[in-house]
C-alpha cells in the first residue's frame, strides 16, 4: 500500500513556494565564497540530522529527504529543470518504512506526527538550498546540471533535459 499524503503535500509546498511574487531576480556575478555556502549547508545539515534522528529517520531516509529538498530547490531556481512528480512521491515514501524496509506499524497519530516532522525537515533543507542558490545562482545551477547529467545518481528525480 502506497501512502502519498506527505509526498503530495510536499509537492504542493514546493510549488507554492514559487508563487508569492513571481520568479526571483537573477543573481549577479558570484560574490559569495564557496566556504560560506559549505558552512551554510553544514550548519543546516547538523540541525536537520538532529531533528530527523529525533523523528526516527535513519541515515538513508534523512539522505533521501535532503536529496528531494535539494532537487525541488533546483527545479524552482534553475531554468530548464523539473522534478518528476511520480519519482518524487516514490522516493518520499521511504519515510513510511523502518531501516529493514518493513512498513511502520504505528497508529495514525504517530504517522501524522512523523509526517509533520519530515515536512519541517524538508522545509529546513529546501529553504537552505534556496538561500545557497541565491548566493550564487549561476554556480548552483551549473552544479545541478552536472548532477542531472550523472543519471546514475541515487535518488535522482530531476527530469532529463528536453531536447529541441
Amino acid at each position: 500500500m502506497k501512502l502519498l499524503i506527505l509526498p503530495a503535500a510536499l509537492s504542493a509546498f514546493a510549488a507554492l513556494a514559487g508563487c508569492s511574487e513571481g520568479p526571483a531576480p537573477k543573481a549577479e556575478a558570484a560574490t559569495t565564497e564557496p566556504d560560506t555556502q559549505v558552512h551554510m549547508d553544514l550548519t543546516v545539515t547538523r540541525a536537520f540530522n538532529a531533528a530527523m534522528t529525533k523523528a526516527g529517520l535513519d541515515e538513508g531516509q534523512r539522505n533521501v529527504v535532503k536529496a528531494m529538498a535539494h532537487q525541488q530547490a533546483v527545479a524552482l531556481t534553475c531554468a530548464g529543470f523539473s522534478v518528476n512528480k511520480a519519482r518524487f512521491e516514490d522516493e518520499m515514501n521511504i519515510i513510511y518504512y523502518d531501516d529493514k524496509g518493513k512498513m511502520l506499524d504505528v497508529d495514525s497519530e504517530a504517522l501524522h506526527l512523523r509526517e509533520r516532522q519530515v515536512m519541517m525537515g524538508f522545509g529546513m533543507v529546501f529553504g537552505a538550498q534556496l538561500a545557497i542558490a541565491a548566493s550564487d545562482e549561476k554556480a548552483f545551477c551549473e552544479h545541478a546540471e552536472v548532477e542531472r547529467n550523472a543519471r546514475d545518481a541515487k535518488h535522482l528525480v530531476l527530469d532529463p533535459p528536453t531536447t529541441g
